[in-house]
């Protein structure tokens, strides 16, 4: 294993990358693949940990490109050689690599495995600690070999590799187990995520055995954005639970650590060739954790058991936008933006796509209705890709909540601004006497109206009619004072003009999609998640 030529591929197209590791069979032609990086720093940082001989890279590569990291090789790790990938339009830069020790260079469109490793002969040849000549063999690096076309999706043509499978791989059981570090905003190094992925890997077998299981785990891939670990169990006499009591402990160990690492475990398979399919569905496992964020573990089976939640009242909430009925409508959203909290039956894509698409649909009924929502229209894309980039339902939340209180302000400003001082002055007087037994004809005894006169002056000014304003105002009040969680509904529904507790949960059932209990209830699940 010590007499094989290491080779690093950076490169940030996967595709690339895949495709060069599977150009043919590596071990056999004396060569392993120590790592891969998606781009220059990442790359720097796995020479230091790997100490490859030859770093096959691409020239444009994101955060550092392959110039800088061929001057980065040449300060640093002069002995180790450098070939480049490139293009016809690149071959300045290429011209570049070699002043800073490139040893040759290789054109992407013309890139075949007998181009390619007759250069990495040729480079390895002139490297002194393996001038002896390139060994083959070695079980380890054929298993990993084969490991990595199943993963990839590729068929296996060694005749040997049953053999070698099934005498690594002892259970009938099987588990992909995927690790990220919890930091969100992707600063982390790979580095660190190796170095606390292998820490797991050495310590799994004796945490399997203390539940009463048998273990073999074989690192898949390691550095960039996660780790993937092959786990083999035996259940041996252990009892049911077992398996979950393993999952259990992993998380409690991981948890421990100063580097906390967030963990997707997939449902059980009991054939190994089956590991491409199994693989393809990890990223929408961890994709949980957006609706989870203080969550350490994802178990695909216990998130396929989960009830589903109630979906979104799309109808309803057209309705309300069409009536101009629009701070019910923003409640409506905000109460079903909390109720994701916890949830595992929406992905995260879905579930913003969702998001933008209700906020694009607020924002042409604000224009169709004619308010003043010019610079909403403005910002909207803004506001779009700022719901894209979130972490987590919480700060989803966050700018939500900036958005509909925006639009709300914009809805208000118009009540205020419509008609004229006489009803500025009558919108003034329901909202501070809401708590009232409002009539049409009290209103406009008070105004000196006739109240057939109030209705249809009220109906032109104002986009409510009034007994529709009436209903709006008290429910806003109803709902600040449900946030409040000392005070119970009979007494929210008496502060707000509702004598008639059961008249009152009726009538804000009707404006709001839910009663009382349940719109406090979803407060309190997104104060507190689980």
């Amino acid at each position: 294993m010590d007499n094989y030529c290491k080779v690093l591929i950076a490169d940030d197209e996967m595709l690339v990358r895949q495709g060069i590791k599977h150009l043919f069979h590596w071990e056999q032609e004396g060569f392993t693949i120590a790592g891969e990086a998606s781009n220059g720093k990442e790359a720097l940082e796995l020479i230091g940990r790997l100490s490859p001989h030859i770093v096959l890279m691409d020239i444009v590569m994101p955060v550092m490109d392959g110039e800088e990291l061929a001057r980065q090789i040449k300060e640093h790790y002069p002995d180790v050689k450098i070939i480049v990938l490139s293009s016809f339009s690149e071959f300045e830069y290429v011209r570049s690599t070699f002043q800073s020790g490139a040893s040759d260079y290789i054109l992407k469109p013309k890139l075949d495995a007998d181009e390619l490793l007759a250069i990495l002969k040729k480079t390895a040849a002139a490297i002194p600690a393996l001038r002896e000549g390139l060994t083959t063999g070695g079980k380890e690096r054929s298993l990993n070999a084969v490991l990595d076309k199943l993963l990839a999706g590729y068929e296996v043509e060694d005749m040997n590799a049953d053999g070698l499978l099934a005498s690594v791989f002892l259970y009938p059981s099987f588990y992909l187990l995927t690790a990220e570090l919890m930091a969100g905003d992707k600063t982390y190094q790979a580095a660190e995520l190796s170095e606390r992925a292998a820490w797991m890997i050495c310590r799994l077998p004796a945490w399997a055995a203390e539940v009463g299981v048998s273990l073999v785990c074989h690192e898949l891939e390691a550095g960039g954005e996660h780790a993937l670990i092959l786990l083999n169990i035996g259940m041996n006499d252990a009892g049911p639970g077992s398996i979950d009591r393993l999952f259990r402990k992993t998380a409690d160990e991981i948890g421990r650590g100063e580097v906390p690492l967030c963990l997707a475990v997939s449902g059980i398979f009991t054939e190994i060739y089956g590991l491409h399919q199994v693989s393809t569905e990890m990223p929408a496992l961890l994709e949980k954790r957006f609706f989870m964020p203080e969550q350490m573990m994802f178990i695909a089976d216990e998130l396929k058991s989960a009830a589903a939640g109630k979906p979104f009242d799309a109808a309803a909430f057209a309705e309300e936008l069409n009536k101009q009925q629009f701070l019910a409508a923003f409640e409506r959203l905000r109460g079903f933006t909390a109720s994701m909290s916890g949830r595992s039956d929406t992905g995260m894509y879905e579930f913003k796509s969702f998001l933008g698409h209700s906020l694009f649909t607020i924002i042409l009924s604000l224009l169709r209705c004619h308010y003043e929502a010019a610079s909403l229209d403005r910002r909207k894309y803004e506001v779009f890709r700022s719901i894209h980039a979130t972490r987590d339902i919480l700060e989803t939340s966050v700018i939500l909540d900036e958005f509909l209180s925006e639009a709300a302000e914009i809805v208000m400003g118009r009540s205020r601004s419509a008609g004229g001082k006489s009803i500025q002055n009558i919108l003034l007087y329901i909202r501070e006497h809401y708590a009232e037994p409002l009539t049409l004809s009290g209103v406009a005894q008070h105004f000196h109206f006739n109240p057939s006169y109030l209705s249809n002056y009220f109906a032109t000014h104002n986009p409510e009619g009034f007994s529709e304003y009436l209903c709006r105002v008290r429910m806003e009040k109803a709902c600040e004072y449900l946030r409040q969680d000392d005070m119970s509904i009979a007494d929210v529904g008496s502060l707000v003009g509702y004598v008639d507790q059961s008249y009152f949960t009726k009538v804000f059932r009707k404006q709001m999609g839910v009663s009382p209990s349940q719109f406090r209830r979803r407060l309190t699940e997104s104060r507190h998640p689980l």
